[in-house]
């Protein structure tokens, strides 16, 4: 019975001794890998964030991109001497980056038959358009377009004018396009800015 109890007692020793190595060698293969799996999901995290859907522009301003178009069919439409016709607001918001092209009636030496305006109403300029001569026909029907692309102007608004003495009547294959990529908030901002300037003179 002694010599039982006396085996037993060994027996136990021995496999509580195997028991604590087991653990140990567990524990020391277990950690390292936690370890390598924690910088792995750091890693992971600072390389997979979302891209944002913003830039900025050059005096560092977040604006927002977009992509927003307008096609005006303007056979039938007549615009008087002198008057105009709006065909795009984007208040609140101020245009950052855009693109206009018209396909109107010309002159034998390809002078448009109308104005491009754009800016924040009331205080409309005329855009420099360019022809493109491929696309264009003179005396007949010609392709223009100008980029929207303001450097110190706030612009929301974009028309079309009738610069002559006559009313213009459009043909078929009249046709005005405006395209919109950027907006930026402020335009409200961008007014009082323009007449605290005004008003100082500077």
């Amino acid at each position: 019975m002694r010599k039982m109890n006396l085996n037993l007692l060994c027996l136990g020793f021995i496999f509580a001794g195997l028991m604590g190595l087991s653990t140990n060698g567990l524990n020391n293969m277990v950690q390292p890998t936690l370890a390598q799996g924690g910088e792995n999901a750091t890693e992971t995290s600072e390389t997979s964030e979302a891209p944002e859907m913003h830039s900025e522009n050059m005096t560092g301003m977040s604006t927002n991109v977009v992509r927003d178009s307008v096609a005006k069919l303007l056979e039938g439409t007549s615009i008087p001497s002198g008057g105009f016709i709006h065909l795009y607001d984007s208040t609140p918001y101020m245009i950052m980056n855009g693109h206009v092209a018209v396909n109107v009636p010309c002159a034998d030496n390809s002078t448009a038959s109308v104005q491009v305006l754009l800016g924040q109403a009331p205080n409309l300029t005329a855009a420099e358009l360019e022809n493109l001569p491929e696309l264009s026909t003179p005396g007949e029907m010609c392709l223009y377009h100008a980029d929207i692309a303001p450097q110190e102007e706030v612009i929301t608004d974009v028309a079309i004018a009738n610069p002559g003495e006559e009313d213009l009547e459009f043909p078929p294959g009249s046709t005005a396009v405006i395209g919109i990529n950027e907006i930026m908030a402020g335009a409200e901002e961008g007014v009082h800015s323009a007449e605290a300037t005004n008003s100082t003179g500077t």
